[in-house]
Order: C-alpha cells, then sequence, then structure tokens
C-alpha cells in the first residue's frame, strides 16, 4: 500500500483524502479538530495551521475570483463576436443589393476594420490571465464599486 500512495504529490493526497472522509459520511465527525489532530501529530503549531488555512482562503477565493473575470470577459467576446457578424452580414447584404447604383464593393471595408478590433478583443479574453494582471484589476475594482 505505501508503494502505491509514493505515486501521488501532495495535491492528489489530499484530494484523496478529501474523497475517503466525504465517502465514510459520518457527520459527527468534527473535521476541524481532526485536522488540529492530524496537525499535531505532524509537529505542526495550531498557528502555521491557522496561517496555512486563511493562505488556502485567501488563493481559493483569488482562483474564483480569476475564473469569474475569465468567464465574463470571454462571455463579452461572444457577444462581440455575434453583433460582428450578424451587422457584417446585413452590410454585406446591402451592399450587393446596391451594386448596380454604387458599382463597388465597400462591405470589405467594414468587414475587415471591425474585425481588427473584433481579433484584438479576442487576444485580450484568450490570454492567461494572471493576479497583478492589469485589466483584471480594473475589472475588479469597478466591481468593487458596483457592491
Amino acid at each position: 500500500m505505501a508503494n502505491r500512495l509514493e505515486q501521488y504529490d501532495d495535491d492528489e493526497m489530499s484530494e484523496i483524502l478529501r474523497l475517503a472522509v466525504h465517502k465514510q459520511g459520518d457527520s459527527t465527525v468534527d473535521l476541524r479538530n481532526r485536522l488540529l489532530a492530524a496537525a499535531d501529530e505532524l509537529g505542526i503549531s495550531h498557528e502555521a495551521l491557522a496561517e496555512a488555512e486563511t493562505e488556502y482562503r485567501l488563493e481559493s477565493s483569488r482562483k474564483k475570483e480569476l475564473q469569474l473575470y475569465v468567464k465574463e470577459t470571454r462571455s463579452e467576446l461572444r457577444v462581440h463576436l455575434g453583433i460582428y457578424v450578424i451587422t457584417n452580414i446585413f452590410l454585406m447584404f446591402i451592399n450587393l443589393m446596391t451594386l448596380k447604383e454604387d458599382k463597388e464593393y465597400w462591405f470589405p471595408y467594414a468587414l475587415l476594420g471591425w474585425g481588427i478590433a473584433v481579433g484584438i478583443h479576442a487576444f485580450v479574453a484568450l490570454r492567461k490571465v494572471d493576479w497583478d494582471d492589469e485589466e483584471f484589476q480594473k475589472w475588479r475594482r469597478k466591481r468593487e464599486e458596483r457592491e
């Protein structure tokens, strides 16, 4: 059994233990006390455990906030892309219907000009974002002002 457990990294071991506790389903067990007992067995002070818990909660909330930001920016990109496609189909239709009078294809200019803007939006929305990202921090400040 020990050889099989050596194959896992810390995150995998934590997840396995979390699932095992969940499967045990013993609701009368105080998991907080079990965590403190495990820390005592490992020689970890309660202060260090409290600091680790605070750090974990902070990191967890940061990840959730980053995920929300990514979700919202990608949703905004889909809306922008949808409006771009519908509008440019309409412009192309108008251009083709009035081609006899105008004798000029002008819709590619709108397609290309707006397409550049959509491309920049896609680049911004699909890039990897971390906590120190300037756009993410602007989004956070705006969100805090609304709340």
